[in-house]
């Protein structure tokens, strides 16, 4: 699959599709936590930062680097300007019991710098009272009396039980029903905000233009790879591909003689194209150049993820719940490991189709696990 994107006006970016690239900028040590720990250091080692630090004695308190980093967490923060006093924190009152996803820190105030006060295990209940006005934190109460503050991706409300059947007595004479039963109203697929939608010929895919913004990169909490998270600023607007490039737009690349790929032919021009190669994304996108006279290329792993975000901080585009991933993405218990047509599912609030599921999409970047 591949999406485009537009930088300014004239300046328009692609991204390709299958699965990532594992070229790396040199030889990294065996996988290993020794590996990790020396990603999380060479990510920080030039941070002024103290909460950096901070957040390596954390996860490696005897690592190899924990003298250095204990230094330079002291000297950071000596060094840092004095904090204004904290706003005072709105909380609205709830009284439920929410399961824990992940082990999670109970933190003194509603932030990732605040003061530690006890951790929550993966699969246990943690009572929630009261949620943070305009953020995604929740004060809890521990099991063991502990009152502090949890980041919402790491909670999960509990499924509902169903209730129990209520038996009617049987009445004394049979009812006759006058008015027909309604038939179930399918569910409303979730607003998507109005954006810009443009398209350089007919046979390239269809661009939705996207605005310049930040965003949190990576995820703390994540897989290792995913760390650290750290703000990205996307600094002017771009476009995006709404769907995935379909075989049918790709085999117009192969007529042409710009893509030598010839193995995307399949039942339905519709089906998103795959099995292909960053070299192969690579002619695609030069051909798409050459014959609308503009500039593509395969975006960076942080333009991606800005655009499948789509201004959302939530463990999903859709929110917090992976119950809400059927109706959003094909993946391999739906899809029964086979492609679909683009489109069928519902869009993220920017209005992109498949940024979840289907087929994985090529970057720009080289690929290194940090």
């Amino acid at each position: 699959m591949m999406h485009k994107i537009v930088v300014v006006c004239l300046l328009h970016v692609f991204l390709g599709s299958n699965f990532v690239s594992t070229a790396t900028g040199g030889i990294l040590p065996k996988s290993s936590e020794a590996q990790y720990e020396l990603e999380f250091w060479q990510s920080i080692k030039n941070s002024t930062d103290a909460a950096d630090y901070e957040a390596y004695l954390e996860a490696y308190p005897d690592g190899k680097f924990a003298p250095l980093a204990k230094s330079r967490a002291e000297r950071y923060k000596k060094a840092a300007p004095a904090e204004a006093p904290s706003q005072a924190v709105i909380i609205t009152d709830m009284d439920i019991d929410y399961i824990v996803l992940r082990t999670a820190n109970i933190r003194q105030e509603p932030s990732a710098k605040s003061k530690r006060l006890g951790e929550l295990k993966r699969g246990s209940s943690v009572h929630v009272t009261g949620k943070v006005s305009d953020s995604n934190w929740y004060q809890v109460r521990s099991a063991t009396g502990i009152m502090g503050f949890v980041f919402g991706d790491l909670l999960q409300q509990p499924a509902a039980k169903p209730k129990a059947p209520v038996t009617a007595p049987p009445p004394s004479a049979p009812k006759t029903v006058t008015q027909p039963v309604a038939k179930p109203q399918p569910v409303a697929p979730p607003k998507v905000s109005k954006v810009e939608v443009m398209r350089d010929c007919p046979a390239c895919p269809e661009m939705l233009v996207l605005p310049a913004g930040s965003f949190t990169m990576g995820d703390n909490r994540g897989e290792r790879s995913e760390r650290p998270a750290h703000k990205v600023s996307i600094d002017r607007p771009f476009a995006i591909g709404k769907y995935e490039v379909t075989q049918g737009q790709w085999n117009e690349c192969v007529k042409a003689g710009g893509c030598s790929y010839e193995g995307a032919s399949g039942s339905s021009d519709k089906l998103p194209v795959g099995d292909i190669s960053w070299n192969d994304a690579q002619e695609y996108v030069r051909w798409l150049s050459q014959i609308t006279k503009q500039k593509y290329r395969l975006p960076t792993e942080a333009e991606w993820e800005y655009a499948c975000r789509a201004g959302t901080s939530t463990a999903y585009s859709f929110g917090d719940s992976a119950q809400g991933l059927k109706d959003h993405a094909w993946f391999a218990d739906s899809a029964a490991d086979k492609t679909h047509p683009v489109g069928q599912k519902h869009p993220n609030p920017w209005g992109l189709y498949d940024m979840h599921g289907n087929v994985a999409e090529w970057c720009n970047d080289l690929y290194a696990e940090d």
